[in-house]
């Protein structure tokens, strides 16, 4: 908690450091590009338009139940593919933050962890963007649930808290073995195909649905595609278990931070 309190200080204290780094990261995503901010959008939903296209109408993929709506598919794909992306992004920012920021560790005394808010913020930004366009597609299909989507503030609060726990972790042993890096990348397509993110879970029989659940991913982007296809508020329960397991990543990478940081200027 302490630890906690003092990052949230540092950064209201380094808070101009926080947004020359937020916007630095921005604009170099664009430079040299003709069609600069556009890329933003246009990645992501070819990848949405490319699952959608492939399951819907090459495979026929079909959700179970009523879902008679020639859009459900859609809409149940577009919630955990954004969903997924925020939670990548700041896993693999944040895996390589202390590399990426090597020199200016070495020159300029501040908290360390201030630069995971960086982080946080050009993903959320992103995030933002993409869950915009999926409202107004939401509200031209005739699928807005209403303002029952605040519920969905809780679950990708959790996912960001797992997403910064496995990313701390991982980035203070990355600056000591660089095939941590490479490591995460594997997992996290691992990890893509055992969440139900392009297929519903319902799918799945009940010894796989048992195992499909040990990841803690699947339930905050399950609560979100129920939400926005179904209505259906989840409750906080259901984050327990993601919670649990990121508050056991989170004080890992806290003691291994503590206890490692001297040997990590030596090898930045």
């Amino acid at each position: 908690m302490n630890l906690m309190r003092n990052t949230l200080f540092a950064t209201w204290r380094f808070r101009g450091l926080v947004r020359a780094i937020s916007e630095r990261d921005l604009r170099a995503r664009y430079t040299g590009s003709l069609l600069g901010p556009a890329w933003l959008i246009l990645q992501p939903l070819s990848m949405i338009l490319i699952y959608t296209l492939v399951f819907s109408q090459v495979m026929h993929a079909r959700l179970p139940g009523e879902h008679t709506s020639a859009f459900a598919y859609s809409v149940f794909i577009c919630a955990g593919l954004i969903t997924w992306g925020f939670f990548v992004e700041i896993t693999t920012r944040t895996k390589g933050i202390f590399l990426e920021h090597a020199n200016l560790i070495k020159k300029v005394q501040f908290p360390k962890l201030v630069l995971l808010v960086p982080v946080v913020v050009v993903a959320l930004f992103n995030f933002l963007i993409l869950t915009g366009l999926y409202f107004i597609f939401l509200l031209l299909v005739d699928a807005w649930p209403g303002w029952i989507v605040l519920w969905a503030l809780p679950s990708i609060a959790a996912l960001t808290f797992l997403a910064l726990a496995i990313g701390l972790l991982a980035g203070v042993l990355h600056v000591f073995v660089r095939d941590v890096g490479q490591t995460v990348d594997i997992a996290l397509q691992l990890l893509f195909w055992g969440t139900p993110i392009v297929y519903p879970i319902t799918i799945l029989s009940d010894w796989m649905r048992e195992i499909v659940y040990f990841n803690p991913v699947v339930r905050p982007i399950t609560n979100l595609q129920q939400l926005f296809l179904n209505g259906t508020v989840p409750t906080l329960e259901s984050l327990a278990y993601t919670v649990g397991i990121a508050s056991v990543l989170a004080v890992l990478a806290i003691i291994a931070y503590k206890r490692l940081y001297a040997e990590m200027l030596d090898y930045l």
